[in-house]
């Protein structure tokens, strides 16, 4: 590895707090979780061969410890260590020291001769020593960044053989062949000695780095994740960026602010190399950092390669003050040239974009008010057993205004103010607001007025449109059903106690067409059963109706016949079409275009 730093200074500069350095164990399980094969016989033999090293190695001294037993001597407790030169009568137990990277204690092992840089010594064979509890005595530690250089060293000294030409091999060209790959291999190891492994100083980069920029890498663009050893729990890591000088950094690191730059392209590029998932790079980015530890193999090699080449790019950034590249720019497309100016600064904007994207939008493509709880039933049931289309599929959402009086208000309140803005916020969402209301009331002045009301958040336009507004000639019963089928309705409602007539039926319409208030139909069931309508199971008695007779209800050319099924069929389109923008520009186009409510005639 190309020594940016030496050991002593990554300890001296206390550079291993936020990424400390990994014992092999870890090491190697921490690259096999992401597709790195390797082991323990292949990391030595990469150090005996000189080209691959651990970034420190220990050398656990023996220390002495003054013990008291008790018990009959079944137990005993440490009452200190025994110092050099140190009298004591009492018993004595031999133990290796325990170790950490913390800064003072590392400094005085490493003028003990007790940690050093294995790159600056001879080469000794790794023979485990172990304490009487196990541990080991002798071990060596990586950076987890490491890791990028051993997938990029492994990758060039691997060689594959095929079955289907070896089995065909005679003595003297299974020789050849042998011969030809130890040339190769003894070509490949010279030229790693000579020019040094692709990613050596990005990896010492990355480390020197860490403390800084690691935690802002891990994160889902709203928050960030920032942890320490345990040696390290009252280090400050916001009075640490406050006292970072990233030009000095750079100057202590001897590379150059190109040298920099070409480092970062060249992880970026290997890093979508490596992603299964590098097309859904800018998806991935707003995932939680817990749901992104979970990826396996590639995927999860690619996002620690991501996290490298993001720690250069802001350290570049903030040296230099200009932005390079994200991986996910060179990808496609620049981002902002096609999401439109600021919204990738916008992280509500850009992920609404994104998500609408990838159809990932939890928001409804369109609301459709109803009046009451049998609307709110029955039309998501006509949807989808005589469509076959469901409403939540269709990203459709029923909201149940609970009677005429949720939609006009009562005098004095605001409920219909509040109703207006309601839709006026959605329509700049860009969800459409379908409202169906009985014609009764204040029903047909309100919504007049709901018509001509003028956008708050684009006063070029119209709040809403007559499409999107419905009121029943009537009501939704009287509208779509004859007397005959009312009656017979009813009549089972009322278990058939009582026979209603079809006279009956239109005797209660034309009382209701003269004074438009009272609910004659619920009076008329109340005097013949002497129990009140449940219009709920009224409105699904009727609906069973054309349910049980799909074919009746539509026209030789396919159109359904009656209005509520018209209606319905509308709705289904609406949202279907309702395409949601993925772009700053096709938002602005569509809340320009008349398609949430009617652009203002200028006078």
């Amino acid at each position: 590895m190309q020594k940016i730093l030496t050991l002593k200074q990554l300890i001296e500069k206390e550079y291993l707090i936020v990424c400390s350095l990994l014992d092999i164990d870890r090491f190697i399980s921490f690259c096999k979780e992401r597709s790195i094969n390797t082991s323990k016989q292949q990391l030595e033999q990469f150090e005996r061969l000189r080209i691959f090293f651990p970034i420190a190695r220990i050398a656990r001294p023996k220390v002495k410890e003054k013990i008291e037993y008790l018990n009959n001597r079944k137990e005993y407790r440490i009452i200190g260590i025994l110092n050099d030169g140190e009298e004591w009568t009492g018993e004595i137990k031999e133990r290796y020291a325990g170790f950490s990277f913390e800064k003072k204690y590392a400094e005085e092992w490493m003028e003990n001769g007790f940690l050093w840089d294995p790159a600056t010594h001879d080469y000794e064979e790794w023979k485990p020593v172990y304490d009487v509890d196990g541990r080991q005595c002798v071990e060596s530690y990586y950076s987890m960044f490491q890791c990028y250089s051993l997938y990029n060293l492994i990758r060039i000294t691997r060689s594959e053989s095929h079955a289907e030409w070896w089995c065909n091999y005679n003595k003297e060209k299974l020789q050849k062949v042998a011969e030809d790959i130890s040339e190769w291999a003894r070509e490949v190891i010279e030229v790693c000695k000579k020019t040094g492994i692709r990613g050596e100083t990005s990896s010492l980069v990355c480390q020197v780095l860490s403390n800084r920029f690691y935690p802002k890498t891990q994160s889902d663009r709203r928050t960030i994740s920032v942890s320490t050893s345990i040696f390290n729990r009252d280090w400050d890591w916001h009075k640490y960026c406050h006292d970072w000088d990233s030009k000095s950094v750079l100057k202590e690191m001897s590379i150059s602010i190109d040298e920099l730059k070409d480092l970062q392209q060249i992880v970026s590029m290997d890093a979508q190399n490596a992603d299964p998932l590098k097309h859904w790079y800018e998806l991935v980015k707003f995932v939680s950092i817990e749901e992104k530890k979970q990826l396996k193999g590639n995927a999860l090699l690619a996002q620690t390669f991501y996290s490298m080449e993001e720690m250069m790019r802001l350290f570049y950034e903030d040296i230099s003050g200009k932005k390079l590249d994200s991986p996910s720019e060179g990808m496609r497309f620049k981002l902002e040239s096609y999401y439109g100016k600021g919204v990738t600064k916008n992280n509500l904007k850009y992920l609404e974009f994104l998500a609408n994207r990838y159809h990932l939008n939890p928001r409804p493509r369109l609301i459709l008010f109803v009046e009451g709880n049998g609307e709110e039933e029955q039309l998501p049931r006509l949807s989808e057993k005589l469509f076959g289309c469901s409403f939540p599929n269709l990203g459709i959402e029923v909201r149940n205004l609970k009677g005429i009086g949720g939609f006009t208000g009562e005098e004095q309140s605001n409920r219909y103010g509040a109703l207006e803005k309601f839709i006026d916020y959605f329509h700049d969402k860009e969800t459409i607001v379908f409202i169906i209301l009985d014609n009764e009331g204040q029903a047909k002045r309100i919504s007049t007025k709901l018509l001509e009301a003028t956008s708050k958040s684009h006063p070029k336009r119209r709040v809403t449109k007559a499409e999107y507004l419905l009121l029943w000639k009537e009501t939704i019963e009287f509208d779509n059903f004859t007397d005959i089928e009312i009656a017979r309705a009813m009549t089972e409602l009322g278990k058939k106690t009582y026979i209603f007539r079809e006279a009956e039926i239109s005797d209660s319409r034309n009382q209701w067409r003269r004074i438009r208030k009272a609910d004659y139909l619920s009076i008329l069931f109340k005097e013949k059963i002497i129990r009140d309508l449940n219009k709920r199971d009224l409105l699904g008695k009727l609906f069973d109706l054309i349910i049980d007779n799909e074919k009746k209800e539509f026209s030789i050319g396919g159109e359904p016949n009656r209005s509520v099924c018209k209606v319905v069929k509308q709705i289904i389109e609406l949202a279907s079409l309702n395409h949601q923008p993925c772009r700053l520009a096709s938002w602005e186009k569509n809340q320009e275009s008349g398609y949430f409510g009617d652009i203002k005639q200028e006078k």
